[in-house]
């Protein structure tokens, strides 16, 4: 820490070669000027020029006859009063050095110059830092900027000198000692743009990595991690790394980068020291970490990456399929990755990725493990073909429980034999987890809705789902156990269980993300028959914009939802336009026992479009594989209800027997048939003129209780229409709006893959209309503007057509119109107030 005692010229001395801040300079020819010893506070990082600034001041004051000294070692601290002491680098020394000389500094009986990087660890340093600046501003260096250098150059180039002093501050950061040596070497004269600077580049780089190598051991790996990846400067313990790497000259303040540091540490990195920066935690982007390796491979560090992607796989699939791909790249083992991979791509929703995958694993010699069968048998479910998921595990014979309890769902889906009929080697040992007990559960549920009514089946389902939930699974199946219970529900009349069951898997995250959007669109759809439409469209637009693609089930369960939608609250014409669209889904996807419920609806909409023969052999494919399965009473009859409507609307009596006799047949063994069975009955008589309202009305209700209180409303208004009696068209009519009220939004369970704000809630109108209209009249003039007349208005809304035009009589007496036009013109006028009106909303639900 001495410092020698050169004599130099008291203006700038040994300074003039020096690149200091101009601010900095003009202190120190302000301190130099009036040779008056002053306490003085020099700071910067190394490399700045720190001790070249203090003996240019200790010069300075022994030529003013000063006598200063040079304080190394504590004995070296003069008694006298009035001593001048240098100290430089003060935080190399102890705090009893520090204290005796702050002590000497307050008491007067001392001047102490000082050098010493910023933010000094020591207390006692930081304070008497304080106590000189109280005396005078310190001189701080460490970072340069472009006009410091031409003041230091004394020139003012311009064109392609000029970008060639910008190119270096930018590689340079300004760092001072970077910059200095940058100028060295380029040469003092501006240059018209033809320079070396990439070999002023590399002569940078061995300067830096000799001043890396000089560091810390552990300071070095920071500055290292730092220069690959700079995000790391954000982790709650790189705050001292940071500081440090600044102090050091090689990192600007908050641990930001210097290009050409970066340059450096890139260019020496070894994949060992990669390993150990990896293995750290310090570098954690896989793109960085292959960035680096340059195109090498390294056994060791794609393992680390493979351990990290398996870490991530649950938390975070898109990182993990990174990670993988890294470990691809680096050279891990082909056998390690493409089961890692599909199940990767398989969560972020690329189903196709995850088939390629699949497909790579079945082209390797070796015979296919269970995890393989699973994974290939669930992406021919998603794509749509539920049978070739059933070949994929009779090829395969899996071997273990779980894997022969999905191979039964993808069997009893497409209508295949049970799989417990084919002999395979001895079960590996299992554990009871609850995976394994929820897929237990789900195999003996789905035998049972197979040949019984029992509604021990259903509460296996329910079970089976809820222990799925519990197990944190994301592992691809063919159909997910909330969907398959919801279904058994739905088909034994309970909506509401099936409500629940979807609710519950929502909420827990069944399946993980890619599990999300098909259980929002099941959801969707309990919605639709439950009579709570505004709530439909709510997770229907949830599933659909949750930025994943549709696989080909879904987008046909999502049409089938919007079909349904229109259908039932819609007006006529806006049925062609979603069904034309629709149609492509059904092309894409095999039918299967867990998609007859969307079928369905496609059948009816059809039907009433006239466009039944498009559909027709998927129900007849839907009908053959019920008939494989043995006609499963439960699962048979809402699609044979669905045909008996269809029947109904192709005017085709001999089919419409046909599905009526089928559901009779279907009555003995499942309580929704022989409610089906009988609203059928009351339906076939009212078509021939026969109307019993008290029939009517039990058969109606009836619909409502199991689930169909849409279709309850329709057989209430077919009744009003064909009777010629005002008391049982009224009665009729009432119970009709009663089945199909004009419902109000509510909030939606929202899955946290699809929806990360919270739960979606749709803005609903008031029971009370804002403008002159009432509810009721409000409706009534909707349907007047779109050309409707009394009887369509009637059979929109559930109303006579004289109750009609009484509201449209009342209608223009409010509103005052004199002429058919006028009345057009106040009725555009007055909904438009009522849209203008505020609205009210639900209250958030969970």
């Amino acid at each position: 820490m001495s410092i020698s005692h050169t004599s130099t010229d008291t203006t700038h001395g040994d300074l003039e070669s020096l690149l200091l801040p101009r601010v900095a300079r003009t202190l120190l020819d302000a301190y130099t000027s009036t040779a008056v010893p002053l306490p003085l506070a020099v700071i910067g990082t190394a490399g700045s020029g720190k001790s070249r600034v203090l003996r240019h001041v200790f010069a300075a004051l022994r030529e003013a006859g000063a006598a200063p000294v040079a304080l190394a070692h504590p004995s070296d601290l003069p008694a006298a009063e009035g001593a001048v002491v240098l100290i430089d680098d003060a935080h190399l020394l102890d705090d009893a050095l520090l204290s005796r000389v702050a002590g000497r500094l307050r008491e007067g009986t001392a001047t102490v110059l000082l050098s010493t990087r910023p933010d000094p660890a020591s207390v006692v340093l930081r304070s008497l830092i304080d106590d000189i600046e109280r005396h005078q501003p310190p001189v701080l260096l460490g970072h340069v900027s472009i006009p410091d250098a031409l003041a230091h150059l004394g020139t003012t180039p311009t064109g392609a000198g000029r970008d060639c002093v910008s190119t270096l501050f930018e590689a340079t950061g300004g760092l001072a000692w970077l910059t200095s040596e940058a100028l060295v070497l380029h040469g003092e004269a501006m240059c018209d743009g033809r320079c070396d600077r990439d070999e002023i580049a590399r002569s940078l780089h061995d300067l830096i990595s000799h001043r890396i190598d000089s560091l810390d051991p552990a300071l070095r790996l920071a500055v290292e991690a730092l220069c690959l990846d700079e995000r790391s400067a954000l982790d709650a313990n790189a705050g001292a790394a940071c500081a440090a790497g600044y102090d050091a000259g090689l990192l600007q303040r908050g641990g930001r980068t210097v290009p050409v540091v970066r340059e450096a540490v890139r260019a020496r990195l070894t994949p060992d020291r990669l390993l150990d920066l990896y293995s750290a935690r310090l570098v954690k982007d896989a793109s960085t970490v292959q960035a680096l390796l340059g195109g090498a491979t390294d056994d060791r560090v794609a393992a680390a990456l493979l351990a990290d992607g398996d870490r991530e796989l649950t938390r975070d699939p898109r990182r993990a399929a990174e990670l993988y791909d890294a470990a691809d790249r680096a050279g891990a083992s082909a056998d390690d990755l493409p089961l890692r991979r599909a199940r990767a791509a398989w969560a972020v929703g690329d189903v196709d990725a995850a088939g390629a995958f699949v497909d790579r694993m079945f082209s390797a010699p070796e015979a296919p493990g269970d995890e393989a069968l699973d994974m290939a048998a669930a992406v021919w479910a998603l794509r749509g073909d539920m049978s070739l998921g059933a070949q994929v595990y009779a090829g395969g014979l899996p071997q273990t429980a779980e894997s022969r309890a999905k191979w039964l769902i993808a069997a009893v889906g497409s209508g295949h034999p049970d799989p417990a009929t084919v002999s395979v080697g001895a079960a590996a040992r299992s554990i009871p987890t609850a995976h394994g007990v929820s897929l237990e559960l789900l195999s003996r549920g789905l035998r049972s809705s197979l040949d019984t009514t029992d509604r021990d089946g259903l509460q296996d389902l329910v079970r089976a789902s809820e222990m799925y939930t519990a197990s944190g699974s994301d592992a691809p199946l063919p159909e997910l156990p909330a969907v398959v219970a919801a279904l058994v529900a739905l088909h034994l009349g309970e909506a509401a269980v099936a409500q629940r069951v979807l609710d519950a898997a929502i909420a827990g995250g069944q399946g993980g993300s890619w599990a999300a959007p098909r259980l929002m669109l099941w959801r969707a759809w309990v919605a639709v028959q439950s009579e709570h439409a505004a709530e439909a469209e709510v997770a229907l637009r949830t599933a659909t914009t949750s930025g994943r693609p549709l696989a080909a089930r879904d987008r046909l369960l999502a049409d089938a939802v919007e079909l349904g939608l229109v259908r039932r609250n819609g007006q006529p014409s806006e049925l062609g336009p979603v069904w034309a669209r629709a149609q492509q889904s059904l092309l894409r996807a095999q039918i299967d026992l867990f998609t007859l419920v969307p079928l369905g609806e496609f059948a009816v909409s059809a039907a009433k479009l006239g466009e039944f023969a498009a559909v027709r052999s998927q129900v007849e494919q839907a009908e053959r594989l019920l008939a494989d399965l043995g006609q499963p009473a439960l699962w048979a009859a809402s699609l044979q209800w669905s045909a008996l409507h269809a029947s109904i609307l192709l005017g085709s009596p001999e089919e419409l027997t046909l599905h009526a006799r089928a559901l009779r047949a279907a009555a003995e063994h499942s309580p929704l048939a022989a409610r089906l069975a009988r609203a059928g009955r009351v339906w076939t008589d009212v078509l021939t003129g026969v109307v019993d309202a008290d029939a009517i009305e039990e058969a109606a209700a009836g619909l409502a209780a199991c689930g169909f209180a849409w279709d309850g409303a329709r057989l209430a208004s077919h009744g009003a229409n064909k009777s010629d009696d005002r008391r049982v068209i009224a009665r009729l009519l009432a119970c009709a709006r009663q089945l199909h009220p004009r419902e109000r939004a509510e909030a939606v369970p929202t899955a946290p893959a699809i929806a990360e704000t919270g739960p979606v809630t749709t803005p609903t109108r008031p029971a009370e209309s804002h403008g002159v209209l009432s509810e009721r009249e409000r409706e009534v003039a909707a349907l007047v503007l779109q050309g409707k007349t009394y009887a369509e208005i009637g059979e929109a809304i559930f109303i006579s057509p004289r109750t009609a035009e009484h509201h449209i009589a009342r209608i223009r007496r409010r509103l005052g119109a004199t002429s058919r036009s006028d009345l057009m013109a106040r009725l555009r006028t007055a909904l438009d107030d009522d849209v203008r009106a505020p609205v009210a909303l639900p209250e958030r639900v969970g």
